[in-house]
């Protein structure tokens, strides 16, 4: 349902995507693993055109969209399919969980307000915020905070929602309630890519995983493979480093 074909984009002098290919099928879970730097979240913003790209073409339910070339009108129409998901929740201060559901629906997509608060109460029902409807973000905690995030996103019934780290800017003991709705809209079949750094959801939710660095892909392959049988020696060293750093921990 979406491929990127030798996406590439710099900042000045510095090239922070060299040519990367992606491919994500529908109902696939994508986890995008990398190093600080590789080019994660880079990747994410250029498909989702929070940044302009400078070469590659997005292939979407079959209809190509050259980087360079797409219009303002080609970006919204894409954006009607996608939905994006923030590190730091993205919400409006001085609205309401509910009104931060509703509010793209309302105003975005022209959706009567009757029928948007009923489906912006369902998707809070579904990551088990209904009660909060009416707090405001500052009366939530940072896990409730990126669930309303979440809630907004499904709402708008996307084809694939965009997950960019939605678990750094979390304490350790609130990321379990955002990693078991992301855990059930997978088992759902929503179609996800995932940049984390959570490893036990990349290896136990994702099917696919995609490991970045210096802004090219090192390895890909089913998730299994990647964790039980990397291929590659920087894939081996990573995940060495990261087994190292959790027995350190425990």
């Amino acid at each position: 349902m979406l491929e990127v074909k030798n996406i590439r984009k710099s900042f000045g002098d510095l090239e922070v995507l060299r040519g990367v290919d992606l491919r994500v099928n529908r109902g696939d879970v994508v986890a995008i693993l990398g190093p600080s730097g590789s080019g994660k979240t880079t990747l994410l913003r250029c498909m989702n055109f929070l940044e302009q790209a400078d070469d590659g073409v997005l292939v979407f339910d079959g209809e190509s969209h050259p980087f360079r070339q797409i219009t303002k009108k080609g970006i919204v129409r894409l954006r009607k399919k996608t939905a994006f998901v923030f590190q730091n929740y993205n919400l409006f201060r001085n609205k309401t969980a509910l009104q931060n559901v509703t509010e793209g629906l309302i105003i975005g997509r022209r959706i009567p307000k009757s029928q948007a608060i009923e489906i912006g109460e369902q998707a809070l029902q579904k990551v088990g915020l209904l009660d909060h409807r009416d707090y405001y973000p500052s009366q939530l905690s940072g896990g409730q905070q990126q669930r309303v995030a979440i809630a907004r996103a499904i709402a708008t019934k996307p084809e694939i929602i965009y997950f960019d780290e939605p678990t750094s800017a979390l304490d350790p003991e609130l990321t379990g309630e955002v990693l078991a709705v992301m855990r059930t809209l997978a088992n759902e079949g929503m179609t996800m890519l995932v940049v984390t750094h959570e490893m036990g959801f990349a290896r136990h939710v994702s099917n696919r995983v995609i490991f970045l660095e210096n802004g090219a892909v090192v390895e890909s392959g089913d998730a299994y493979s990647f964790f039980e049988h990397p291929k590659e020696a920087r894939t081996k060293a990573f995940l060495q480093t990261l087994n190292g750093k959790l027995t350190q921990a425990c």
